[in-house]
């Protein structure tokens, strides 16, 4: 059986998201203005033209400018600025 499919189930009879139930960040993207990541393991480097996030299996990379992290807590990462790209790296950071 599809792997997809089988989470969707589950999460459906479980009535959660099925990005919780494997700890993946989930990304949302509100034209170029915004970021809100959710599901992160950090922040490991920050300027304004870019973020490294800890996430499960390696990092999300957000380049920008005049990025501002509007706020931060255990489970949720906003993001404000002009963001221009998203990039993922596996593995652990050098």
């Amino acid at each position: 059986m599809n792997k997809g499919r089988t989470l969707g189930r589950i999460s459906g009879m479980l009535g959660i998201p099925p990005e919780v139930l494997v700890n993946v960040p989930r990304i949302e993207v509100i034209g170029h203005l915004q970021l809100r990541l959710e599901n992160h393991l950090g922040i490991e480097t920050y300027d304004a033209q870019r973020v490294l996030i800890r996430v499960a299996g390696g990092y999300l990379v957000v380049f920008g400018e005049q990025l501002v992290v509007g706020w931060i807590d255990r489970n949720e990462i906003l993001l404000t600025g002009t963001v221009r790209s998203l990039s993922f790296q596996e593995g652990r950071h050098g």
